[in-house]
Protein backbone atom coordinates (compact mmCIF):
# COMPACT_ATOMS: atom_id res chain seq x y z
CA UNK A 1 0.00 0.00 0.00
CA UNK A 2 1.14 3.51 -0.76
CA UNK A 3 0.05 6.96 0.26
CA UNK A 4 -1.18 10.01 -1.68
CA UNK A 5 1.67 12.49 -1.99
CA UNK A 6 -0.37 15.28 -3.55
CA UNK A 7 -3.14 16.38 -5.87
CA UNK A 8 -2.08 18.63 -8.76
CA UNK A 9 -4.75 20.89 -10.25
CA UNK A 10 -4.76 23.59 -12.94
CA UNK A 11 -8.10 25.40 -12.89
CA UNK A 12 -9.11 27.35 -16.00
CA UNK A 13 -5.67 27.02 -17.61
CA UNK A 14 -5.28 25.76 -21.19
CA UNK A 15 -3.56 22.41 -21.65
CA UNK A 16 -1.86 23.79 -24.78
CA UNK A 17 0.96 25.16 -22.61
CA UNK A 18 3.11 23.54 -19.92
CA UNK A 19 3.74 26.77 -17.98
CA UNK A 20 1.20 25.78 -15.31
CA UNK A 21 1.35 25.82 -11.54
CA UNK A 22 0.17 22.20 -11.17
CA UNK A 23 2.77 20.93 -13.69
CA UNK A 24 5.52 22.91 -11.92
CA UNK A 25 4.58 21.39 -8.54
CA UNK A 26 4.42 17.88 -10.04
CA UNK A 27 7.84 18.33 -11.69
CA UNK A 28 9.33 19.48 -8.38
CA UNK A 29 8.03 16.47 -6.43
CA UNK A 30 9.04 14.00 -9.16
CA UNK A 31 12.56 15.47 -9.23
CA UNK A 32 12.79 15.02 -5.46
CA UNK A 33 11.93 11.35 -5.89
CA UNK A 34 8.72 11.63 -3.86
CA UNK A 35 6.42 10.05 -6.48
CA UNK A 36 6.47 6.64 -8.15
CA UNK A 37 2.90 6.48 -9.51
CA UNK A 38 0.87 9.21 -11.25
CA UNK A 39 -2.86 8.78 -11.90
CA UNK A 40 -4.61 11.21 -14.25
CA UNK A 41 -8.14 11.32 -15.63
CA UNK A 42 -6.88 10.98 -19.21
CA UNK A 43 -3.82 12.08 -21.21
CA UNK A 44 -5.49 15.32 -22.29
CA UNK A 45 -5.44 16.42 -18.61
CA UNK A 46 -1.64 16.21 -18.70
CA UNK A 47 -1.43 18.37 -21.80
CA UNK A 48 -2.78 18.99 -25.30
CA UNK A 49 0.55 19.87 -26.85
CA UNK A 50 1.73 16.70 -28.60
CA UNK A 51 5.49 17.30 -28.48
CA UNK A 52 5.59 18.67 -24.93
CA UNK A 53 3.31 15.92 -23.59
CA UNK A 54 5.55 13.20 -25.04
CA UNK A 55 8.65 14.90 -23.62
CA UNK A 56 7.03 15.10 -20.19
CA UNK A 57 6.07 11.42 -20.33
CA UNK A 58 9.73 10.63 -21.18
CA UNK A 59 10.79 12.70 -18.16
CA UNK A 60 8.43 10.74 -15.91
CA UNK A 61 9.72 7.43 -17.29
CA UNK A 62 13.34 8.46 -16.68
CA UNK A 63 12.46 9.25 -13.05
CA UNK A 64 10.81 5.84 -12.62
CA UNK A 65 7.25 7.18 -12.38
CA UNK A 66 4.47 4.95 -13.71
CA UNK A 67 1.56 6.81 -15.37
CA UNK A 68 -1.99 5.39 -15.45
CA UNK A 69 -5.12 7.08 -16.77
CA UNK A 70 -8.38 6.71 -14.85
CA UNK A 71 -10.29 5.86 -18.05
CA UNK A 72 -8.10 2.74 -18.46
CA UNK A 73 -6.84 3.75 -21.93
CA UNK A 74 -3.20 4.28 -20.95
CA UNK A 75 -0.63 2.58 -18.72
CA UNK A 76 2.99 3.62 -19.31
CA UNK A 77 4.19 0.05 -18.66
CA UNK A 78 1.86 -1.36 -21.32
CA UNK A 79 0.97 1.39 -23.84
CA UNK A 80 4.18 3.36 -24.33
CA UNK A 81 4.49 2.44 -28.03
CA UNK A 82 1.09 3.85 -29.03
CA UNK A 83 0.91 6.91 -26.78
CA UNK A 84 1.85 9.27 -29.65
CA UNK A 85 -1.49 8.61 -31.38
CA UNK A 86 -3.49 9.70 -28.33
CA UNK A 87 -1.42 12.85 -27.71
CA UNK A 88 -1.65 13.82 -31.39
CA UNK A 89 -5.46 13.47 -31.23
CA UNK A 90 -5.61 15.62 -28.09
CA UNK A 91 -3.64 18.37 -29.81
CA UNK A 92 -5.84 18.09 -32.90
CA UNK A 93 -8.90 18.65 -30.74
CA UNK A 94 -7.64 21.91 -29.24
CA UNK A 95 -6.43 23.07 -32.68
CA UNK A 96 -9.98 22.61 -34.03
CA UNK A 97 -11.47 24.46 -31.05
CA UNK A 98 -8.98 27.33 -31.59
CA UNK A 99 -9.86 27.56 -35.28
CA UNK A 100 -13.61 27.68 -34.49
CA UNK A 101 -13.09 30.43 -31.93
CA UNK A 102 -11.05 32.48 -34.42
CA UNK A 103 -13.69 32.07 -37.12
CA UNK A 104 -16.43 33.15 -34.73
CA UNK A 105 -14.45 36.21 -33.60
CA UNK A 106 -13.72 37.15 -37.22
CA UNK A 107 -17.43 36.95 -38.02
CA UNK A 108 -18.30 39.24 -35.08
CA UNK A 109 -15.58 41.73 -36.10
CA UNK A 110 -16.83 41.85 -39.69
CA UNK A 111 -20.32 42.62 -38.36
CA UNK A 112 -18.79 45.66 -36.60
CA UNK A 113 -18.98 44.29 -33.06
CA UNK A 114 -16.20 45.69 -30.86
CA UNK A 115 -14.35 42.80 -29.23
CA UNK A 116 -12.27 43.62 -26.16
CA UNK A 117 -12.13 46.61 -23.83
CA UNK A 118 -13.66 49.89 -24.95
CA UNK A 119 -11.09 52.48 -26.11
CA UNK A 120 -10.65 55.78 -24.27
CA UNK A 121 -13.63 58.03 -24.99
CA UNK A 122 -16.10 55.14 -25.18
CA UNK A 123 -17.67 52.45 -23.02
CA UNK A 124 -19.57 49.24 -23.75
CA UNK A 125 -23.35 49.58 -24.11
CA UNK A 126 -25.42 48.08 -21.31
CA UNK A 127 -28.21 47.21 -23.75
CA UNK A 128 -26.47 46.03 -26.92
CA UNK A 129 -23.66 43.47 -26.81
CA UNK A 130 -20.23 44.62 -28.09
CA UNK A 131 -21.60 48.05 -29.02
CA UNK A 132 -19.62 51.21 -28.24
CA UNK A 133 -21.31 54.26 -26.77
CA UNK A 134 -19.71 57.64 -26.08
CA UNK A 135 -18.33 58.40 -22.62
CA UNK A 136 -19.13 62.13 -22.58
CA UNK A 137 -16.46 63.13 -20.04
CA UNK A 138 -13.65 61.30 -21.84
CA UNK A 139 -14.94 62.37 -25.25
CA UNK A 140 -14.29 66.01 -24.30
CA UNK A 141 -10.66 65.12 -23.55
CA UNK A 142 -10.34 63.42 -26.95
CA UNK A 143 -11.70 66.55 -28.65
CA UNK A 144 -9.25 68.68 -26.66
CA UNK A 145 -6.32 66.52 -27.80
CA UNK A 146 -7.31 66.91 -31.45
CA UNK A 147 -7.85 70.66 -31.02
CA UNK A 148 -4.46 71.23 -29.35
CA UNK A 149 -2.63 69.22 -31.99
CA UNK A 150 -4.35 71.18 -34.75
CA UNK A 151 -3.14 74.39 -33.09
CA UNK A 152 0.43 73.17 -33.51
CA UNK A 153 1.24 71.63 -30.13
CA UNK A 154 3.21 68.35 -30.07
CA UNK A 155 2.49 65.01 -28.39
CA UNK A 156 4.69 65.71 -25.34
CA UNK A 157 3.28 69.19 -24.78
CA UNK A 158 -0.32 67.89 -24.94
CA UNK A 159 0.50 65.06 -22.51
CA UNK A 160 2.11 67.54 -20.11
CA UNK A 161 -0.87 69.88 -20.28
CA UNK A 162 -3.32 67.05 -19.50
CA UNK A 163 -1.16 65.97 -16.55
CA UNK A 164 -1.04 69.54 -15.22
CA UNK A 165 -4.84 69.67 -15.30
CA UNK A 166 -5.04 66.42 -13.32
CA UNK A 167 -6.72 64.44 -16.09
CA UNK A 168 -6.21 60.67 -15.85
CA UNK A 169 -4.80 58.82 -18.87
CA UNK A 170 -6.40 55.67 -20.39
CA UNK A 171 -4.24 53.62 -18.00
CA UNK A 172 -5.49 55.81 -15.10
CA UNK A 173 -1.94 57.13 -14.63
CA UNK A 174 0.00 59.97 -16.22
CA UNK A 175 -0.30 60.87 -19.89
CA UNK A 176 2.68 60.43 -22.20
CA UNK A 177 3.46 61.17 -25.85
CA UNK A 178 2.65 57.62 -26.99
CA UNK A 179 -0.86 57.69 -25.49
CA UNK A 180 -1.59 61.02 -27.22
CA UNK A 181 -0.19 59.74 -30.53
CA UNK A 182 -2.41 56.62 -30.42
CA UNK A 183 -5.56 58.67 -29.86
CA UNK A 184 -4.69 60.98 -32.75
CA UNK A 185 -4.26 58.03 -35.13
CA UNK A 186 -7.22 55.84 -34.12
CA UNK A 187 -10.16 55.65 -36.55
CA UNK A 188 -12.45 54.54 -33.74
CA UNK A 189 -13.06 58.24 -33.01
CA UNK A 190 -14.74 58.78 -36.41
CA UNK A 191 -17.17 55.91 -35.78
CA UNK A 192 -15.25 53.08 -37.51
CA UNK A 193 -14.33 49.74 -35.98
CA UNK A 194 -10.75 48.68 -36.79
CA UNK A 195 -9.89 45.22 -35.50
CA UNK A 196 -7.87 42.19 -36.50
CA UNK A 197 -4.71 44.32 -36.18
CA UNK A 198 -2.85 41.46 -34.47
CA UNK A 199 -3.32 37.76 -33.81
CA UNK A 200 -1.88 34.98 -31.67
CA UNK A 201 0.93 33.14 -33.43
CA UNK A 202 -0.75 29.79 -32.65
CA UNK A 203 -2.94 28.11 -30.06
CA UNK A 204 0.29 26.79 -28.47
CA UNK A 205 1.72 30.27 -27.82
CA UNK A 206 0.62 33.39 -25.93
CA UNK A 207 2.71 35.60 -28.24
CA UNK A 208 1.00 37.82 -30.80
CA UNK A 209 2.14 39.29 -34.09
CA UNK A 210 1.02 42.49 -35.80
CA UNK A 211 -0.70 41.90 -39.13
CA UNK A 212 -0.17 43.98 -42.28
CA UNK A 213 -2.76 46.73 -42.79
CA UNK A 214 -4.23 44.81 -45.74
CA UNK A 215 -5.41 42.13 -43.27
CA UNK A 216 -7.16 44.50 -40.87
CA UNK A 217 -10.94 44.36 -40.62
CA UNK A 218 -12.39 47.87 -40.96
CA UNK A 219 -16.14 48.39 -40.61
CA UNK A 220 -17.33 51.95 -41.10
CA UNK A 221 -20.03 53.81 -39.13
CA UNK A 222 -20.54 51.22 -36.41
CA UNK A 223 -20.95 53.70 -33.54
CA UNK A 224 -21.31 57.40 -32.75
CA UNK A 225 -18.21 59.42 -33.77
CA UNK A 226 -16.43 61.84 -31.45
CA UNK A 227 -14.36 63.50 -34.20
CA UNK A 228 -15.59 64.38 -37.69
CA UNK A 229 -14.00 62.60 -40.66
CA UNK A 230 -12.88 65.94 -42.08
CA UNK A 231 -11.03 66.89 -38.89
CA UNK A 232 -9.52 63.39 -38.56
CA UNK A 233 -8.23 63.45 -42.15
CA UNK A 234 -6.79 66.93 -41.61
CA UNK A 235 -4.95 65.72 -38.50
CA UNK A 236 -3.52 62.73 -40.40
CA UNK A 237 -2.30 65.07 -43.13
CA UNK A 238 -0.51 67.26 -40.56
CA UNK A 239 1.05 64.19 -38.90
CA UNK A 240 2.28 62.88 -42.26
CA UNK A 241 3.84 66.25 -43.10
CA UNK A 242 5.70 66.28 -39.78
CA UNK A 243 7.00 62.74 -40.30
CA UNK A 244 8.23 63.50 -43.81
CA UNK A 245 9.69 66.89 -42.99
CA UNK A 246 13.52 66.68 -43.05
CA UNK A 247 14.85 67.30 -39.56
CA UNK A 248 17.60 69.86 -38.97
CA UNK A 249 19.61 67.44 -36.78
CA UNK A 250 20.23 64.66 -39.37
CA UNK A 251 23.92 64.08 -39.87
CA UNK A 252 24.74 67.37 -38.13
CA UNK A 253 25.73 68.29 -34.59
CA UNK A 254 24.67 71.77 -33.56
CA UNK A 255 27.54 73.87 -32.28
CA UNK A 256 26.57 73.86 -28.59
CA UNK A 257 24.78 70.51 -28.47
CA UNK A 258 24.77 68.93 -24.99
CA UNK A 259 26.47 71.82 -23.16
CA UNK A 260 23.63 74.33 -22.75
CA UNK A 261 21.43 74.52 -19.65
CA UNK A 262 18.39 76.52 -18.53
CA UNK A 263 19.33 78.80 -15.62
CA UNK A 264 15.87 78.59 -14.04
CA UNK A 265 15.09 74.83 -13.94
CA UNK A 266 18.44 73.23 -14.86
CA UNK A 267 17.03 71.37 -17.88
CA UNK A 268 19.22 70.87 -20.92
CA UNK A 269 18.49 73.21 -23.84
CA UNK A 270 18.01 71.84 -27.34
CA UNK A 271 18.26 73.33 -30.82
CA UNK A 272 15.05 74.27 -32.60
CA UNK A 273 14.63 75.52 -36.16
CA UNK A 274 11.40 77.14 -37.29
CA UNK A 275 10.58 78.14 -40.83
CA UNK A 276 11.80 81.63 -41.63
CA UNK A 277 13.68 81.94 -38.32
CA UNK A 278 17.37 81.39 -37.44
CA UNK A 279 18.57 78.32 -35.49
CA UNK A 280 18.00 78.83 -31.76
CA UNK A 281 18.14 76.99 -28.44
CA UNK A 282 15.27 76.70 -25.96
CA UNK A 283 14.69 75.07 -22.55
CA UNK A 284 13.63 71.42 -23.06
CA UNK A 285 11.13 71.57 -20.17
CA UNK A 286 9.45 74.55 -21.80
CA UNK A 287 9.50 72.80 -25.19
CA UNK A 288 7.79 69.72 -23.80
CA UNK A 289 5.39 71.18 -21.21
CA UNK A 290 4.95 74.88 -21.97
CA UNK A 291 4.93 78.08 -19.91
CA UNK A 292 3.44 76.49 -16.78
CA UNK A 293 6.77 74.70 -16.19
CA UNK A 294 9.39 77.20 -17.40
CA UNK A 295 10.08 80.01 -19.87
CA UNK A 296 11.76 79.49 -23.25
CA UNK A 297 15.20 80.98 -22.43
CA UNK A 298 15.44 81.46 -26.20
CA UNK A 299 18.85 82.36 -27.63
CA UNK A 300 20.11 82.34 -31.21
CA UNK A 301 23.00 80.08 -32.18
CA UNK A 302 24.65 82.84 -34.25
CA UNK A 303 24.65 85.17 -31.22
CA UNK A 304 26.33 82.54 -29.06
CA UNK A 305 28.92 81.77 -31.74
CA UNK A 306 29.72 85.46 -31.97
CA UNK A 307 30.19 85.71 -28.18
CA UNK A 308 32.51 82.67 -28.06
CA UNK A 309 34.60 83.82 -31.05
CA UNK A 310 35.03 87.26 -29.49
CA UNK A 311 36.13 85.63 -26.24
CA UNK A 312 38.66 83.48 -28.12
CA UNK A 313 40.07 86.50 -29.90
CA UNK A 314 40.60 88.24 -26.56
CA UNK A 315 42.13 85.14 -24.96
CA UNK A 316 44.54 84.66 -27.87
CA UNK A 317 45.89 88.18 -27.39
CA UNK A 318 47.33 87.02 -24.08
CA UNK A 319 50.34 84.75 -24.65
CA UNK A 320 49.85 82.70 -21.50
CA UNK A 321 46.12 82.17 -22.15
CA UNK A 322 46.86 81.42 -25.82
CA UNK A 323 49.37 78.74 -24.84
CA UNK A 324 46.80 77.07 -22.56
CA UNK A 325 44.06 77.17 -25.19
CA UNK A 326 46.20 75.85 -28.02
CA UNK A 327 47.80 73.18 -25.83
CA UNK A 328 44.37 71.90 -24.82
CA UNK A 329 43.10 71.93 -28.40
CA UNK A 330 46.17 70.10 -29.69
CA UNK A 331 46.09 67.54 -26.87
CA UNK A 332 42.44 66.79 -27.48
CA UNK A 333 43.01 66.51 -31.23
CA UNK A 334 45.88 64.10 -30.65
CA UNK A 335 43.85 61.98 -28.24
CA UNK A 336 41.01 61.90 -30.75
CA UNK A 337 43.27 60.59 -33.52
CA UNK A 338 44.86 58.03 -31.16
CA UNK A 339 41.48 56.80 -29.95
CA UNK A 340 40.21 56.38 -33.51
CA UNK A 341 43.19 54.23 -34.51
CA UNK A 342 43.10 52.28 -31.25
CA UNK A 343 39.39 51.49 -31.60
CA UNK A 344 39.92 50.30 -35.15
CA UNK A 345 42.63 47.87 -34.01
CA UNK A 346 40.46 46.76 -31.08
CA UNK A 347 37.64 45.84 -33.47
CA UNK A 348 40.08 43.90 -35.67
CA UNK A 349 41.32 41.96 -32.64
CA UNK A 350 37.78 41.12 -31.50
CA UNK A 351 36.93 39.89 -35.02
CA UNK A 352 39.95 37.57 -35.06
CA UNK A 353 39.03 36.24 -31.61
CA UNK A 354 35.51 35.42 -32.84
CA UNK A 355 37.00 33.62 -35.86
CA UNK A 356 39.18 31.58 -33.50
CA UNK A 357 36.15 30.60 -31.39
CA UNK A 358 34.31 29.42 -34.52
CA UNK A 359 37.41 27.50 -35.60
CA UNK A 360 37.59 25.72 -32.23
CA UNK A 361 33.90 24.83 -32.46
CA UNK A 362 34.33 23.44 -35.99
CA UNK A 363 37.18 21.26 -34.79
CA UNK A 364 35.20 19.99 -31.78
CA UNK A 365 32.32 19.05 -34.10
CA UNK A 366 34.85 17.45 -36.50
CA UNK A 367 33.83 19.71 -39.37
CA UNK A 368 37.50 20.29 -40.22
CA UNK A 369 40.61 18.11 -39.94
CA UNK A 370 43.22 18.56 -37.21
CA UNK A 371 45.90 19.64 -39.68
CA UNK A 372 43.66 22.34 -41.17
CA UNK A 373 42.71 23.51 -37.67
CA UNK A 374 46.36 23.84 -36.62
CA UNK A 375 47.32 25.75 -39.76
CA UNK A 376 44.40 28.20 -39.57
CA UNK A 377 44.81 28.70 -35.84
CA UNK A 378 48.51 29.51 -36.27
CA UNK A 379 47.63 32.17 -38.85
CA UNK A 380 45.06 33.71 -36.50
CA UNK A 381 47.48 33.70 -33.57
CA UNK A 382 50.10 35.43 -35.71
CA UNK A 383 47.65 38.12 -36.85
CA UNK A 384 46.37 38.74 -33.31
CA UNK A 385 49.94 39.10 -32.02
CA UNK A 386 50.62 41.70 -34.74
CA UNK A 387 47.49 43.68 -33.83
CA UNK A 388 48.38 43.62 -30.12
CA UNK A 389 51.85 44.94 -30.92
CA UNK A 390 50.37 47.85 -32.90
CA UNK A 391 48.08 48.67 -29.99
CA UNK A 392 51.03 48.71 -27.59
CA UNK A 393 52.95 51.06 -29.91
CA UNK A 394 49.97 53.42 -30.11
CA UNK A 395 49.74 53.56 -26.32
CA UNK A 396 53.42 54.50 -26.15
CA UNK A 397 53.05 57.23 -28.77
CA UNK A 398 49.80 58.77 -27.57
CA UNK A 399 51.63 61.31 -25.40
CA UNK A 400 54.06 62.44 -28.10
CA UNK A 401 53.64 65.99 -29.37
CA UNK A 402 52.57 66.90 -32.91
CA UNK A 403 53.70 69.65 -35.23
CA UNK A 404 52.49 72.42 -32.94
CA UNK A 405 53.21 75.44 -35.11
CA UNK A 406 51.46 74.00 -38.16
CA UNK A 407 48.37 72.95 -36.21
CA UNK A 408 48.12 76.33 -34.47
CA UNK A 409 48.07 78.08 -37.82
CA UNK A 410 45.47 75.62 -39.14
CA UNK A 411 43.29 76.35 -36.11
CA UNK A 412 43.53 80.13 -36.59
CA UNK A 413 42.73 79.83 -40.30
CA UNK A 414 39.80 77.54 -39.56
CA UNK A 415 38.33 79.94 -36.99
CA UNK A 416 38.61 82.85 -39.41
CA UNK A 417 37.03 81.01 -42.34
CA UNK A 418 34.59 78.54 -40.75
CA UNK A 419 33.96 79.96 -37.31
CA UNK A 420 33.44 77.70 -34.29
CA UNK A 421 32.11 74.13 -34.66
CA UNK A 422 30.86 71.44 -32.27
CA UNK A 423 34.24 69.72 -31.91
CA UNK A 424 36.02 72.92 -30.89
CA UNK A 425 33.12 73.96 -28.63
CA UNK A 426 33.26 70.61 -26.76
CA UNK A 427 36.99 71.02 -26.15
CA UNK A 428 36.78 74.67 -25.13
CA UNK A 429 33.52 74.91 -23.16
CA UNK A 430 32.38 73.07 -20.04
CA UNK A 431 28.84 74.50 -19.95
CA UNK A 432 26.66 77.44 -20.95
CA UNK A 433 23.93 78.61 -18.58
CA UNK A 434 21.16 80.85 -19.97
CA UNK A 435 19.07 83.01 -17.62
CA UNK A 436 15.84 84.76 -18.64
CA UNK A 437 14.74 88.07 -17.23
CA UNK A 438 13.03 87.37 -13.89
CA UNK A 439 15.03 84.21 -13.07
CA UNK A 440 16.17 83.82 -9.46
CA UNK A 441 19.78 82.59 -9.36
CA UNK A 442 20.29 79.39 -7.33
CA UNK A 443 23.85 79.10 -5.99
CA UNK A 444 23.37 75.45 -4.97
CA UNK A 445 22.35 74.56 -8.53
CA UNK A 446 25.03 76.46 -10.43
CA UNK A 447 27.86 77.39 -8.05
CA UNK A 448 29.17 80.12 -10.38
CA UNK A 449 30.41 82.29 -7.51
CA UNK A 450 28.43 85.37 -8.53
CA UNK A 451 28.27 88.61 -6.59
CA UNK A 452 24.98 89.98 -5.25
CA UNK A 453 25.12 92.66 -7.93
CA UNK A 454 25.41 90.03 -10.67
CA UNK A 455 22.49 88.09 -9.21
CA UNK A 456 20.35 91.23 -9.26
CA UNK A 457 21.42 91.84 -12.88
CA UNK A 458 20.12 88.36 -13.83
CA UNK A 459 16.80 89.07 -12.15
CA UNK A 460 16.31 92.35 -14.03
CA UNK A 461 17.87 91.62 -17.42
CA UNK A 462 18.80 87.92 -17.76
CA UNK A 463 22.29 86.74 -18.71
CA UNK A 464 24.40 84.11 -20.47
CA UNK A 465 27.31 82.50 -18.57
CA UNK A 466 29.95 80.54 -20.48
CA UNK A 467 32.24 78.34 -18.38
CA UNK A 468 35.44 77.55 -20.30
CA UNK A 469 37.68 74.51 -19.75
CA UNK A 470 40.87 76.52 -19.10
Amino acid sequence: MGEIRGIYIDDNVSGAGFERKGIDELTRDVTRGEIDLLIIKDLSRLGRNNAKTLLFLDFLEEKGVRVITYDGRYDSIRDNDTVGIDTWYNERYIRDISRKIRTNLRFKIQKGEYIGSAPYGYEKSQYEKNKLVVNKEQAEIVKKIYSLYKEGFGYSYIAGKLNQEGIKSPSMGLWNAVAVMRILGNRVYIGDTVQGVSEKISFKSKKTRRLPQSCWVITEKTHEPIISREEFNEIQRIRAEKRNRPGPHKGFFHVFRGMMFCGACGSIMFARKRQGRPMSYICSSYGKNGKSVCTSHHIRETDLCSIVLNDLEEFLKDNEAADQILKKLLEEEGIKDWKTAYKRLQKQLEAKQRQQEILYQDRLEEKISESLFLRMNQQLESKMASIKKEMEMLEEKKGESCNTGEMIQQLKDSLKINGINNEIAKIMINRIVVFDKGDVYDELMWNLGLTEKEKEYIKHYGAVFIEYNF
